[in-house]
């Protein structure tokens, strides 16, 4: 019988992967404003290389997810390791905005296993109702993640260089890589080695055609892609705008950081008093509260990083609600479903990989706008939310009839008050 990992150091690797893909995307940050002199460069250029590092993390995963369907986890996180490790040596040495555009896309795309795997190896070790709670206490440390990382990096960037910011996500590669050869053990106790490319865009289809899982993917990865878009563009705002350090920046993250898991933590306890969509509906709530008081701000003409900051703490509070519930909604609509149950590494990758999809088309979208107005902010924040919570609307609680009971209410009430 093969031998398998403890449950403690499964939940510590799992958040250990999941820590380490957002310190290959935000440790970097603190730098991005300098690397347009550093070049000599466009800023356009410098915010094109986290479109193209996101990109990679993101359509890596679905690759990352199909593989270790057939060959099992463990091959492949060891493969995936190996080449981010390599992304991040290469970008190390890079001496013009070219090469380290395509270095960092390497690394993105060897680090997109670390949010497939970290919520694969969880599904495959626990089960239906523990799984939400598992889920929120992982979430609960991750959300720390993006905040943390800059901090990370400003120290660095402070102390030496941006280049040994990228030698020490190396050493961390190299550290996780260890622990991968000699330590983890396959989760995955039936691969398929069936598997084929034909058959892959079957249970891709199947996937994509499932009403519930998209129900709770979609708004998961939309507004998630707003926090991750948000931390992309943080720099701009902060350090550029309003004038402060590399590493004095970087500490203003851990209010976002802190927010996040305070709702990931509160919503956890709400799992034992309300039903998952209710809590939910609250955190679309929090995430428009957040979008209204930044237009309040606009209609008083009040634009500073206080109001920044705490808009941005409002939306983290939202994704803890939001994103704990959607993963293990998502995973549980497959994992009773006979046609799409049991291939929780490519469901991982496609939870995984719409987030940083979307997060590099925002970003994208973004480049040339410069955040220099709150309105700007309340215009992303509310479509964001609006657009999030119109597809839950439509694919979950339409399908369980709440829209028309809605409407037949409604219908009835004014009916009665005409009478």
């Amino acid at each position: 019988m093969q031998k398998k990992n403890s449950y403690k150091y499964l939940n510590l690797y799992a958040i250990a992967i999941a820590l380490y893909g957002y310190l290959i995307i935000n440790i970097g940050l603190p730098a991005y404003p300098s690397l347009k002199n550093y070049f000599g460069t466009s800023e356009e250029f410098v915010k094109f290389s986290i479109t193209v590092l996101l990109f990679g993390f993101g359509f890596s995963q679905i690759v990352w997810g199909a593989l270790s369907e057939k060959y099992g986890r463990k091959k492949i996180i060891i493969t995936a390791v190996s080449i981010s490790v390599l992304g991040s040596l290469l970008t190390s040495f890079s001496e013009t905005i070219a090469f380290f555009t395509v270095s960092r896309f390497l690394e993105g795309f060897g680090a997109g296993f670390a949010a497939v795997f970290s919520r694969a190896i969880l599904a495959d070790t626990f089960k239906n109702k523990k799984l939400p709670k598992t889920i929120s206490n992982t979430i609960a440390v991750i959300a720390l993640g993006p905040a943390f990382s800059p901090i990370i990096g400003g120290e660095i960037l402070a102390l030496t260089s941006w280049q040994t910011v990228y030698i020490f996500l190396t050493i961390i590669g190299g550290i996780l890589l260890y622990s991968s050869i000699f330590q983890l053990k396959e989760t995955h106790e039936k691969p398929n080695k069936t598997l084929n490319l034909k058959k892959l865009f079957i249970i891709i289809s199947k996937i994509f055609s499932h009403k519930k899982f998209m129900g709770y993917f979609l708004p998961y990865s939309i507004i998630l892609s707003g926090l991750i878009t948000f931390y992309a563009i943080s720099p701009y705002i902060f350090i550029k705008q309003f004038k402060f350090s590399a590493s004095n920046y970087s500490y203003l993250l851990i209010a976002i950081g802190v927010a996040n898991t305070f709702g990931t933590l509160y919503s956890k306890k709400l799992i034992d008093f309300l039903d998952s969509d209710a809590i939910l509906k609250l955190g679309f709530l929090i995430a428009l509260m957040s979008g209204a008081t930044t237009f309040i701000f606009y209609l008083f003409d009040i634009y500073n990083f206080y109001i920044v900051l705490g808009a941005m703490m409002f939306y983290g509070i939202s994704c803890g609600f939001i994103s704990p519930i959607c993963n293990a909604e998502a995973i549980n609509a497959l994992s009773n479903d006979d046609k799409t149950n049991s291939h929780r590494g490519i469901t991982s990758s496609i939870l995984g990989g719409g987030i940083m999809v979307i997060s590099s088309i925002l970003t994208y979208g973004i480049a040339k706008v410069q955040f220099d107005s709150i309105l700007k902010i309340c215009i992303l924040i509310s479509s964001l939310v609006i657009f999030a919570f119109g597809i839950f609307l439509f694919l979950i609680e339409k399908e369980k009839g709440t829209l028309r009971n809605a409407f037949n209410f409604l219908f009835i009430f004014l009916t009665k008050k005409k009478n």
